[in-house]
């Protein structure tokens, strides 16, 4: 059971690509009786995999999240173990707006998602001060704006009650947070620890504008 659990964790992209590729054989027998929306999802869905892929190398902004805002050193821990979360919650989130197309929320979800990617790579930017992009940031950028058009397109074809947005937000922010409640329990370092990391680099990255 023990290797089984190993296997998951290492192996967490590869499986998650699977699920996606078994999607993607799906709509492609189903393509005429599929949603707008579904249609939409496996566009954003796709270039969300690719996304993951692309943050896999070297600088990444995973690694400057863990190892400077959370100093902590990667070869303490298990490989696989900070990407499992990540894998999970982009599985659970569009496989459940790919089964559920007329719950307009789930999709409005999935499209926050996106376009904060996005929003957050180009903070990442900003808040390590780095004279490049981190990888990632690329797909990142195309994901967002195929997010957007997909938001146009949707305006423009369907008509919804503008709440949906609402409860889309809630999930995105509720499924968020579970992601990062499971990713935090599964590092190597006390909370606490992690807490006074994270106080010390905001404090030297922007304390000093106060008292200058």
């Amino acid at each position: 059971m023990k290797k089984f659990g190993l296997f998951l964790l290492k192996n967490n992209i590869h499986l998650m690509t699977l699920v996606f590729l078994g999607w993607a054989v799906w709509a492609a027998f189903n393509w005429s009786g599929l949603a707008l929306v579904q249609k939409l999802t496996l566009g954003m869905y796709a270039l969300l995999i690719i996304h993951e892929y692309e943050e896999g190398y070297k600088g990444r902004f995973l690694d400057l999240m863990a190892g400077r805002l959370l100093q902590i050193d990667w070869r303490t821990l298990i490989p696989g173990v900070t990407h499992i979360a990540q894998a999970l919650y982009i599985t659970l989130a569009f496989s459940a707006a790919l089964i559920w197309p007329e719950k307009l929320w789930l999709t409005f979800a999935v499209i926050i998602l996106c376009i904060f990617e996005g929003f957050v790579h180009n903070w990442g930017i900003v808040m390590f001060q780095l004279r490049s992009v981190t990888p990632g940031w690329w797909t990142a950028m195309l994901m967002s704006a195929y997010a957007i058009w997909s938001i146009i397109v949707i305006n423009s074809n369907i008509e919804y009650d503008r709440i949906q947005w609402l409860w889309g937000v809630l999930c995105f922010l509720g499924c968020f947070l579970c992601m990062e409640i499971l990713f935090q329990s599964m590092l190597d370092k006390p909370t606490a620890e992690r807490i006074a990391s994270v106080k010390r680099f905001m404090k030297e990255r922007f304390g000093k504008t106060g008292s200058e």
